[in-house]
């Protein structure tokens, strides 16, 4: 009975120096940074409403105590007694008209088109502590608490300049830095575009920078 002699090996033995790499597949894509910046803008506008709550909660704090104090005294005294004496009325004298003075405009007459524009209107009415100004800016619900985070988180001198865009529409954040009340101040500044309704202000935050000394 005759044996079959084995045949010779064909199988694949790597040798040094030939290792090949994988192709490139089941790799996970590369993440859009359009994620984070939107994880940012809700981070950022949860902070801001925070802030906000609390400031407001102060001020009607603060408001009712003051309303609730006791009012002051006054005592009326008696009219001094008069004279029955005549008297000859004077000429009066001439008066000038006074010149009628144009009240300054609060707002830009050209439209905003950009984030960017709309940041340095805002800035500029922050820096010149006009509250009517900068609520022209304000979108529609925010035109009272634009006012009031003005009175709170800003004094004059106040010399603010913003940053570069962040986002995309329909929500923008601008960051925000410079000085106020004579500290190092820094903040953000949320913008928003809906729909066809212009770009306009949500909120923003100012914060004091603490330096180490």
């Amino acid at each position: 009975m005759s044996s079959t002699p084995p045949g010779p090996n064909y199988s694949w033995q790597p040798q040094p120096g030939n290792f090949t790499s994988a192709p490139p597949y089941g790799r996970p894509p590369k993440k859009s940074r359009a994620g984070l910046i939107i994880v940012l803008i809700v981070l950022l506008i949860v902070v801001a409403v925070g802030a906000i709550g609390v400031l407001a909660y102060r001020l009607v704090a603060d408001h009712q105590d003051s309303k609730s104090g006791p009012a002051p005294s006054t005592s009326v005294a008696p009219p001094p007694a008069t004279r029955s004496t005549r008297t000859v009325p004077s000429k009066p004298a001439p008066t000038t008209p006074a010149k009628p003075t144009s009240a300054p405009t609060t707002t830009a007459t050209s439209p905003v088109t950009t984030a960017a524009d709309l940041g340095r209107r805002f800035v500029a009415q922050l820096n010149a502590n006009s509250s009517k100004g900068a609520a022209a800016y304000a979108c529609k619900g925010s035109e009272q608490l634009i006012p009031l985070l003005m009175r709170s988180l800003l004094g004059p001198p106040t010399k603010l300049t913003a940053g570069a865009p962040l986002g995309q529409a329909p929500s923008f954040v601008i960051p925000l830095s410079g000085t106020s009340k004579g500290a190092t101040v820094s903040g953000t500044l949320l913008i928003q575009k809906l729909g066809p309704d212009p770009m306009c202000v949500q909120v923003f935050t100012i914060t004091t920078r603490t330096t180490s000394g």
